[in-house]
């Protein structure tokens, strides 16, 4: 069973993509759709001894965390995507090796790309992966954190003599999204340009749902890194201290947006995150992904 409709494939000469237009073209789509389309910071990794940020692989704790998410997938089909940096990797493709049997994986086993064109397309693929993994380099890591990390640590340690209630890290996070000048000047990308660019992934996979056969059940998977869930939720539901939506996000967790499309092609999305619930309004996401896509253009 086929979940997605990606239109016409306007002059194709090849007999197999005409083939599929055609199937597709018989087929409705955007009704009864059920998605849930997942953001979620790695499971538990190991740590640099030197800089104490994350070292790229899941510890033993990570990765059965990992395998235990997987087995909890309901959906009838579920697709990964994942940060370059082998850690999301790990995780995602743990979670698709555990669902149940009748549960559809979308993505294909690197197996199964042996000798064919695909199977040298994605150059930052951990080899050990059983599942092609698609990457999207806007849910990797923020790039430069680490020059950020000391003046950040020693905010969190004062904050925490001084009796603030959050942990650490979230406190080291809450420094991050109070002070993008400093962030510029190191040459860290700000929340707000983090939230822009899990913006740009939200919003594509939002609009995706709208393109799925009738009757589909999907959910999609998107593994990143702290900190980069949080300033795109501060934009998209809006808080000023991590306090209020209780901390940072730990390794593994995540939040979720839940899409309903009924028979008459009216769209509904929920933000779920520690068993709360947020109407969302899809056009924010939708401006976050304008924007990005208008930076991208701007470098050309």
């Amino acid at each position: 069973m086929s979940f997605f409709n990606f239109g016409k494939v306007e002059n194709s000469a090849a007999a197999g993509q005409i083939k599929n237009t055609a199937e597709s073209e018989q087929k409705e789509f955007g009704k009864n759709i059920k998605a849930v389309i997942e953001f979620k910071r790695h499971q538990d990794p190991g740590k640099d001894p030197v800089t104490g940020m994350s070292a790229d692989f899941l510890t033993e704790k990570g990765q059965a965390a990992a395998a235990f998410d997987g087995s909890e997938i309901k959906e009838a089909a579920v697709k990964g995507y994942a940060s370059p940096k082998l850690r999301a990797q790990e995780t995602v493709d743990l979670m698709l090796q555990n669902v149940e049997d009748d549960t559809r994986v979308i993505n294909k086993t690197l197996e199964s790309l042996q000798g064919t064109k695909a199977e040298n397309l994605n150059n930052n693929q951990r080899d050990v992966n059983e599942f092609n993994i698609r990457t999207r380099k806007e849910l990797d890591a923020t790039a430069n954190f680490g020059k950020i990390m000391p003046l950040a640590s020693a905010w969190a340690e004062e904050q925490m003599k001084l009796g603030a209630k959050l942990d650490k890290y979230s406190l080291i996070v809450q420094w991050y999204l109070d002070n993008p000048e400093i962030c510029k000047e190191n040459g860290v990308l700000t929340g707000h340009e983090t939230a822009v660019e899990i913006g740009e992934r939200a919003a594509m996979e939002l609009g995706m749902t709208e393109r799925f056969y009738n009757g589909s059940e999907v959910r999609l998977i998107n593994v990143t890194h702290g900190p980069k869930i949080e300033p795109f939720l501060q934009e998209v539901i809006g808080f000023r201290n991590l306090e209020e939506i209780g901390g940072a996000l730990s390794p593994g967790e995540k939040i979720e947006f839940a899409v309903s499309i009924d028979t008459n092609k009216q769209k509904t999305v929920k933000l779920l995150f520690r068993d709360k619930e947020y109407l969302v309004d899809e056009n924010k996401i939708k401006d976050l992904s304008q924007e990005y896509r208008n930076n991208i253009e701007g470098k050309k």
